[in-house]
């Protein structure tokens, strides 16, 4: 597979260097655009040690027109902490290896042939259980190679195989590191959506040797509306098969409905988990009941948690880009001990260039190994 890879990436690196005199013409007609992101948090906790954390960074992304449907991609990501306080009880703002930090986060090279894209290299991925997960000061990015093909009607096909990581979820934050050793991970996935309302996605995940060496996911989901109403209905399945254990899986249901007039959403999610532990992957997961830090995984085997909460869009009375949030995720273990979340989100988009985010959480996880603790993120972006 590598050598195959490589073989394919000299042939593209060629092309471009054959046709080097349109090279001055594809960075000319280059785009580029990225975000300023200022973000401060505050993780206090029940015995009232306070741990605070402010950073300024951003992305800068780059790509050049094709050359012979071939383009090349870069992003810088970048994190400049304001004090020396590790990442204790927060969502990574500093790296493992420096307090402040610059990433090369991208770095690929780009085809289009038709309707397939072949992309190689350094790139931000949205997959169940690999993802950027935009939680922080810098997503997580992915060193893969990666094809997708539409040539199906209403069908994407993806085929991927990921080796290294970095970003907020990532083993270090600041430097990429080995997914699964140099057995990596292979990902094939499918998207239908040619039923109106409905999607339909499955996906398989291969780690070859890790301890969990397989995970095969469903998901289904139909939206639809009536008399200035909407509504929502998804289903999911996990299948997580350890090497040297039991397996696990994960079941779940969410369902929404939604008020156009006063911009009211309420909705509901639950998961359970049998067998052993469960997994998220490489970002923030797909389960639905997941919330800012309690999730499925947290329950250990046999688990469950319940997510419900409201939603409220400001345009209904004329504010535009103003939306609130309130929601509650109680989760159990096998032994029915309980760790609870409540967490208040709103968002501004003051205008297509500056959006500003809050999230406030409650959270009381001491019966699963996590923090009873209030936390407060922060941040303000702007894009160009």
């Amino acid at each position: 597979m590598n050598k195959t890879v490589q073989s394919i990436t000299i042939l593209m690196i060629m092309t471009i260097v054959i046709n080097a005199n349109t090279i001055t013409n594809a960075f000319q007609n280059a785009t580029v655009d990225g975000y300023v992101r200022a973000g401060y948090e505050i993780h206090n906790l029940k015995d009232n040690d306070t741990f605070n954390h402010g950073a300024l960074g951003g992305k800068l992304h780059i790509e050049t027109a094709p050359i012979s449907s071939i383009s090349m991609g870069a992003s810088f990501y970048t994190s400049n902490s304001f004090d020396s306080a590790d990442n204790q009880g927060l969502v990574p703002f500093r790296g493992e290896v420096a307090h402040s930090y610059t990433i090369l986060g991208e770095a690929y090279l780009k085809t289009v042939l038709g309707k397939t894209t072949l992309k190689l290299g350094r790139q931000e991925i949205e997959t169940p259980f690999a993802q950027v997960d935009d939680i922080g000061m810098v997503p997580n990015t992915f060193e893969a190679y990666i094809l997708e093909n539409r040539d199906i009607p209403d069908t994407t096909l993806f085929l991927g195989q990921i080796q290294k990581m970095a970003g907020v979820d990532a083993e270090v934050v600041d430097q990429f590191t080995r997914v699964n050793g140099t057995n990596n991970m292979q990902v094939l996935g499918v998207t239908y959506e040619g039923i109106k309302h409905f999607n339909l996605n499955a996906w398989y995940y291969r780690l070859k040797d890790a301890e969990i060496d397989s995970i095969a996911y469903l998901e289904a989901s139909y939206e639809g509306s009536f008399y200035g109403m909407g509504y929502g209905l998804g289903v999911q399945y996990a299948k997580q098969t350890y090497l040297e254990e039991k397996d696990a899986s994960v079941y779940g249901i969410n369902t929404s409905i939604s008020h156009e007039a006063t911009g009211l959403t309420v909705g509901a999610a639950y998961n359970k988990a049998d067998g052993n532990a469960v997994t998220s992957g490489f970002g923030g997961g797909p389960f639905f009941s997941n919330s800012e830090y309690l999730i499925i995984d947290n329950a250990g085997s046999n688990g469950s948690q319940t997510w419900f909460g409201v939603e409220w869009d400001a345009n209904s009375i004329g504010i535009d880009g103003l939306t609130l949030g309130l929601s509650k995720a109680i989760l159990k273990n096998e032994n029915s001990q309980k760790a609870t979340e409540t967490d208040l989100d709103i968002s501004y988009q003051i205008n297509k260039q500056i959006e500003m985010h809050m999230i406030c959480s409650d959270l009381d996880g001491k019966n699963v190994g996590e923090d009873t603790a209030k936390h407060l993120r922060v941040f303000a972006n702007y894009h160009f």
